[in-house]
């Protein structure tokens, strides 16, 4: 049976979507960051009847490529959908298009992201890690050749091992079957999709990641990255026939939670959550193995959760004001109410908050790190926070040199783009 393409694949869904899409405008009017961009004020339907255009037959407006670069994932316009439909799907497929038309025009902000992130990662892992330890992570040399559970890294929360590690000690606790695959030869193909608007690309690259995935032959694969559950899990869903479940990892925990409620010590801190939504779910279920910690007391802050699905490149990034405002409302808010501890939700949030710890008089830490420390589980450092409170790159230079050495990275190399590695 021949597979078809995934522009053939996007383009059928392009069409079913739009035939069902009123254009009543009910998605622009909900949309979180519209007041944060230049279509602030516009009226709602004739935008979204040029996204149905530019979806049915190409073509172009600058409002929907505005639209379209600043979706951040919320999710609100499909809660809002009155006729059901997604349209944040609507508006992936339309940002793909209109990266490749910037590509086509020598014009792309994003051109060149991928190769950026590439090397964005295999320097920070070099900061952080042996080399054995990565090779372990990305499935490479590895000698298991079937695993019930496939726990799938994505490619960005290699720039926090620490959370990676946590989760590995977790699956270790309850006796997983598992083999661990990341890094940016197992990417998703999300990149090339909504960044370059490389469809051929994607192609290759989502088709291949899921067939490495698909060797284990493996009943679940657990999800780390909030934007491969998107691509995955919405973007290209149905893209290829799959013989296993994808699940989150929190997910998973929850299940089990059951196992892990009684070996949980109490912690006694006043605590926030910083959340996301996006309709994802695992915010709820992050919660939910929080409050199941002994002794945490939780205060609720004003952190616009709904805003966008992570704080990350393909989230709050995009649209940086939004962004900083959020974050400063959130951590003002938690140092107010006398927290003890902040505890942000992803990969992304993390590296972005936690160099504010050395601002405020509390903790920043990932929620990976809080049940590890409620389990009994031996801490992990988290060495991106640490550089990030060194604020020195001679300082991070001198404190990461043996593992500069074992990963024979070039230190003037180094000291050069430090700075841009830890923002």
């Amino acid at each position: 049976m021949s597979l078809k393409t995934l522009e053939a694949y996007l383009a059928e869904e392009a069409q079913d979507l739009t035939s069902k899409c009123t254009q009543c405008g009910k998605c622009f009017e909900v949309c979180p960051m519209i007041n944060f961009t230049p279509l602030k004020g516009r009226e709602s339907v004739p935008v979204v009847t040029d996204l149905v255009n530019l979806l049915r037959d190409g073509t172009w407006s600058d409002a929907v490529g505005t639209w379209a670069q600043a979706c951040t994932g919320s999710g609100e316009c499909i809660t809002h959908c009155p006729e059901h439909i997604n349209p944040r799907k609507m508006l992936s497929i339309a940002v793909s298009k209109t990266r490749r038309r910037q590509t086509t025009q020598g014009n792309n902000p994003m051109g060149g992201f991928y190769k950026r992130m590439s090397q964005t990662i295999h320097l920070l892992v070099g900061l952080q890690m042996e080399p054995e330890r990565f090779r372990g992570l990305t499935g490479r040399h590895s000698d298991k050749k079937r695993a019930d559970v496939v726990f799938y890294l994505g490619c960005n929360v290699l720039r926090t091992p620490h959370i990676v590690f946590n989760v590995l000690d977790l699956l270790d606790l309850l006796e997983v079957d598992y083999a661990v695959m990341g890094g940016v030869s197992n990417c998703c193909g999300i990149i090339h999709l909504k960044f370059h608007g490389d469809v051929d690309g994607a192609e290759k690259v989502t088709g291949g990641t899921l067939e490495k995935i698909s060797a284990y032959n493996p009943s679940k694969v657990l999800h780390w990255c909030p934007s491969c559950v998107l691509h995955f899990g919405e973007t290209t869903a149905g893209f290829r026939p799959l013989e296993f479940e994808f699940s989150h990892v929190t997910r998973f925990l929850v299940e089990r939670l059951d196992r892990l409620r009684p070996r949980m010590r109490d912690m006694n801190e006043r605590v926030a959550f910083h959340k996301h939504d996006g309709g994802l779910g695992i915010a709820q279920d992050v919660q939910t193995l929080l409050e199941a910690i002994p002794g945490l007391k939780f205060v609720d802050l004003d952190d616009e959760a709904r805003w966008a699905y992570t704080c990350g490149p393909l989230g709050l990034n995009l649209v940086p004001e939004a962004k900083t405002a959020l974050h400063r409302r959130m951590l003002d808010s938690a140092r107010d109410k006398g927290v003890g501890m902040v505890v942000d939700l992803y990969h992304s949030c993390h590296r972005d908050l936690c160099g504010f710890e050395e601002e405020y008089p509390f903790r920043i830490v990932n929620w990976t790190s809080v049940l590890a420390e409620a389990l009994g589980l031996d801490a992990h450092e988290d060495y991106f926070k640490r550089y990030r409170l060194l604020n020195n790159v001679r300082a991070v230079l001198d404190d990461a040199q043996d593992f500069i050495r074992a990963n024979k990275l070039d230190p003037k190399t180094l000291e050069e783009i430090l700075p841009n590695l830890l923002n």
